[in-house]
Formats: C-alpha cells, structure tokens, sequence
C-alpha cells in the first residue's frame, strides 16, 4: 500500500558542482578540506553552541567531529560545499548535505561574525535545487 511506502535516497547521480552566487563561491570540498574547515568552524564557541551533533563543545570535540565528517565524506554518506566570502576570499562556511533516517539533511555551517547576513539561504539555496534534481529517490512498498 501506498501509505505504507517510504522513501529511499540512493547516491547522487554525479559530481557535484560549484555555485556562483553574488557574494559566495559554493564549492566542493574533499574530505581533507572539510576536515581542515570544519576543525576551525567548530571551535567557534557561538557556533558549536548551536550544532547539536556536536556532543563535547572543546577544542577536542571540534576535531573529533571534523575527523567524523571526513570519514563520512570519504565513505560518501556526506557531501560538503564550503563557502568563499569572494569580497575577503576566505572560507566563512560549509554546506553539508547528509543522508539521515528522515531523508536528505542540507546543514549550514557559518562562522558566527556572518550570522545574520544572509549567508545560509544564499549558500545553501543552490545546493539544495541541485540535490532536489540529482538525488535519486525511490518509493519502497513494503511486502
């Protein structure tokens, strides 16, 4: 029966691209670089306030969770844009797009002297109509 259906993702049917918004450069980063990125975005005490995966909010707990979004970069459960401020030419951001048990999770990561700026819905905005077109999705029936 229908109602009983649930959705499965499969894996994204391509490479994924860079977007060129007005103020950013939304690129793809290997796991490495998310590593880096995420190591130095996490320590940010405002921001690790607000990341509710992040269990241990410490110098250590941020590179613990870097290492994490690595391996699951590398294993392909996570897919990772960050974000170039083009105006300072540094990285302020990433995107994270993670498979979850509830369906695709598109995350924003942003320093928090950019909060409040806009920068989560113009980052984010093309990465999320580029997945709603290239994210296999299939309805499973149960037997």
């Amino acid at each position: 029966m229908l109602q009983d259906a649930i959705a499965e993702l499969g894996p994204l049917t391509e490479a994924a691209p860079t977007f060129n918004t007005e103020r950013f450069i939304v690129s793809p980063l290997a796991p490495a670089k998310i590593r880096e990125l995420a190591g130095v975005l996490l320590q940010d005490e405002k921001l690790a306030a607000q990341v509710p995966w992040m269990q241990e909010k410490t110098l250590d707990g941020a590179l613990r969770e870097a290492f994490l979004l690595e391996l699951q970069c590398t294993t392909g459960a996570t897919k990772t844009w960050g974000i170039v401020d083009r105006a300072r030419g540094m990285f302020i951001g990433a995107v994270l797009a993670r498979y979850t048990l509830s369906g695709l999770d598109l995350e924003v990561l942003c320093a928090s002297r950019f909060w409040n700026q806009g920068v989560a819905d113009e980052a984010a905005d093309p990465v999320a109509a580029w997945l709603e077109d290239h994210t296999d999705v299939q309805l499973v029936v149960p037997q």
